[in-house]
């Protein structure tokens, strides 16, 4: 939108005002219709997405755990994620405890998982060393540098974590996970333990189980599917070619 309007002005400003005025009126035109416009649309859209996860927690726990887990990953690329941490922090303010952030926790790990696999794929040494940085980040609970670094460079790595977060999502879903905590992802396993009975490593063993099958999940679809050294970032994995067609 910038490029564009920054383009549009230039078309009808004159070249001796361009230098000062163009910034301003880019800014000014930009600033308001992010406060007027798309603000209270990324608001709305925040608040209606953090009242239907509610309802799926409250109704469904392996359903929620499935999409929840499916789906949080992409809020993120756009930012709508924001408008659901809150819930995480009334909840653990609140009540001590968040089934809301096992969910999340296994997202960080597929994500990382799904790098992981394209780090020892991978021949290419600059991309083998940003993919296990990605890697080792999201087990501590930063996905970005996975997700923007590698993943959605390369569609189906970032789709194969979504697979592994469905399904460990799913997992922590339906035998009811608890967290006691903020830190997810591996590094987050203290997280897990209630500190009003430390006896009872219930929890724990669900943390272990989901996060095991959302680490297993993308690492094997990415190895099999997600990707390979002939794919160009922003493309599908190149078909593989038949004995004696060119390339």
């Amino acid at each position: 939108m910038v490029a564009k309007l920054t383009k549009w002005v230039k078309g009808w400003l004159p070249g001796y005002l361009q230098i000062i005025f163009t910034p301003l009126i880019v800014i000014a035109v930009v600033s308001a219709i992010t406060l007027y416009i798309t603000g209270p649309a990324i608001i709305w859209l925040s608040n209606g997405l953090a009242f239907g996860i509610q309802f799926l927690l409250l109704k469904s726990g392996w359903l929620s755990g499935l999409l929840i887990g499916g789906f949080y990953q992409v809020l993120v690329i756009f930012g709508l994620h924001w408008g659901i941490l809150p819930i995480i922090a009334n909840d653990v303010a609140a009540t001590g405890h968040s089934y809301f952030n096992v969910i999340l926790s296994t997202t960080m790990i597929a994500q990382g998982a799904a790098v992981l696999a394209v780090a020892i794929k991978t021949r290419k040494t600059a991309l083998k060393e940003l993919s296990f940085a990605g890697a080792i980040s999201a087990f501590c609970g930063v996905t970005e540098p996975a997700i923007y670094g590698v993943n959605l460079k390369f569609r189906r790595v970032f789709i194969a974590g979504l697979l592994g977060s469905a399904a460990g999502g799913f997992v922590s879903g339906l035998f009811h996970g608890n967290m006691f905590g903020f830190a997810g992802s591996w590094i987050g396993f203290a997280s897990f333990l209630d500190p009003k009975h430390l006896a009872d490593l219930s929890n724990l063993w669900i943390f272990i189980a989901s996060s095991a099958v959302a680490t297993i999940v993308p690492f094997i679809v990415t190895l099999v599917w997600g990707y390979n050294d002939q794919m160009t970032a922003g493309e599908a994995m190149a078909k593989p070619q038949k004995p004696g067609t060119a390339k």
